[in-house]
C-alpha cells in the first residue's frame, strides 16, 4: 500500500484555503466549506441549522497552493509528507498554482515546483486536524474516511485505510455513478476493496459482481437489510464483514449502501467505536451525512439505538460493549483486533 494512503486528487475549482509563495509554511488550512466548518463547531445536535439531507453539501473545498514560477507555464508540483521527499508525488501544472483535494487533516506537507533548471524553494503547509475528512469524489457522494477523528486518548485514527461512501453503481441497475474523474480518485486513494452493502434479493445491488473502479478491486457483497435497528436486524452478517477488515491484504477498502448513511452509518460506528472515538464524535460523524444529498434528515435517535443495543453486552466503556457484542454474534475476535492494529495509530506496519 506504499504511497496509496497518501495520493491527492487534483482539480480546478475555486479554493477556500489559499497558500502563496514557495518557501512559506502556513498551518491549519481548512478544506471544509465554510458551512461546514460552522456545523463542526457548534454542538453536533445543531445541525438542523445548516443542513437537511435534501441537497448536496458534502463536498470540501480544494486548498489551493500558489507559487512563484519563470514564466514558463508548464510546472511539475512535486508533494510529500516528509522533508526529504522519499514519498513524492509529482503532477503537471499549467500554471504557477494548484488545487488539491482529499488531502490528509492534521498532516504537514512539504512542496516545491520546477520546470526545467528552475526549482523554488519547498515550501510547507499543515491541514486543519477537524474531522471528518470528507472527500471529493465525482458522481457519487458523502464520501469520508473512517479516520482523522481522535480517540479518547487524543490518538488520531490512521487515515487513508477505510473510506465510506454511497453507491457506485445505480440501484437495480449496472450503470456506473462514477465519472472518470470519480474513478481516478478513488484509485488515487489506493482502494483495494469495495464492500457494498446493499441487498441482492430485490436486485438493489444491480446485480453487479465486480467493482465500478475496475477489475483490479475486489468486490464483496454483503447485503444488510434496514428498516429498524440495523444492528439487531443484521447481526448474523457481521460475521462476513468484520473477516475482511480483519484481512491485512485488503486495504484500502470502501463500504457503501445506497446513500451512504443508514447500512453504512451503522458499520461506522461499530468501527470507530472499537476505535475509542467518543460518542459526541460518533454522533457527529453519523449526522454529517445530512450535508450530503440523502434524501431525507437523519437524527441522532439512531445512534442513540445503536448505543442502547450493545450496552446490554456490558463492559466498562463503549468499545468494550461494542467488541463483546459483535463476538456475541459471530466475530472472531482476531478479525476484531486485526482492524485494531490496521487503525490504531500506534502500529503503522500496515502501510508499508
Amino acid at each position: 500500500m506504499k504511497n496509496s494512503f497518501f495520493k491527492i486528487f487534483l482539480t480546478a475549482f475555486i479554493c477556500a484555503a489559499v497558500l502563496s509563495g514557495c518557501g512559506k509554511q502556513q498551518k491549519n488550512l481548512s478544506f471544509h466549506t465554510e458551512l461546514q466548518q460552522k456545523y463542526l463547531a457548534a454542538d453536533y445536535n445543531s445541525f438542523l441549522s445548516f443542513a437537511k439531507g435534501a441537497e448536496e453539501l458534502s463536498v470540501p473545498d480544494p486548498i489551493k497552493i500558489s507559487f512563484k514560477g519563470n514564466g514558463s507555464g508548464s510546472y511539475s508540483f512535486v508533494l510529500s509528507k516528509t522533508e526529504d521527499f522519499t514519498d513524492k508525488v509529482t503532477y503537471s501544472c499549467g500554471s504557477e498554482s494548484i488545487e488539491l483535494y482529499n488531502l490528509e487533516i492534521g498532516q504537514t506537507y512539504y512542496y516545491y515546483a520546477e520546470s526545467g533548471q528552475y526549482r523554488t524553494k519547498t515550501g510547507t503547509f499543515t491541514v486543519d486536524g477537524t474531522a471528518p475528512r470528507n472527500l471529493y469524489i465525482p458522481g457519487i457522494t458523502n464520501v469520508r474516511d473512517l479516520g482523522g477523528w481522535k480517540t479518547a486518548t487524543g490518538e488520531r485514527v490512521n487515515q487513508g485505510l477505510i473510506f465510506r461512501s454511497s453507491k457506485f453503481n445505480a440501484d437495480q441497475s449496472t450503470e456506473s455513478l462514477l465519472s472518470a474523474e470519480g474513478i481516478r480518485a478513488l484509485k488515487d486513494l489506493g482502494i483495494k476493496t469495495e464492500i457494498d452493502l446493499r441487498t441482492v434479493d430485490d436486485n438493489e445491488n444491480g446485480g453487479i459482481t465486480e467493482s465500478p473502479i475496475g477489475e483490479n478491486v475486489k468486490y464483496c457483497s454483503v447485503p444488510l437489510e434496514s428498516g429498524g435497528n440495523i444492528i439487531l436486524l443484521n447481526k448474523d452478517k457481521f460475521k462476513d464483514i468484520f473477516a475482511i477488515f480483519g484481512n491485512k491484504d485488503n486495504y484500502p477498502i470502501v463500504f457503501h449502501c445506497s446513500i451512504g448513511t443508514d447500512r453504512t452509518g451503522c458499520l461506522a460506528f461499530l468501527i470507530n467505536g472499537l476505535l475509542g472515538v467518543p460518542k459526541e464524535d460518533l454522533y457527529r460523524d453519523f449526522l454529517f451525512s445530512n450535508f450530503g444529498n440523502i434524501g431525507g434528515m437523519r437524527t441522532n435517535s439512531i445512534i442513540k439505538t445503536y448505543i442502547d443495543t450493545v450496552d446490554k453486552a456490558g463492559g466498562s466503556t463503549l468499545s468494550d460493549k461494542i467488541r463483546n457484542y459483535l463476538v456475541s454474534v459471530g466475530v472472531d475476535s482476531k478479525d476484531i483486533d486485526t482492524l485494531l492494529e490496521v487503525m490504531s495509530p500506534a502500529k503503522e506496519g500496515v502501510r508499508e
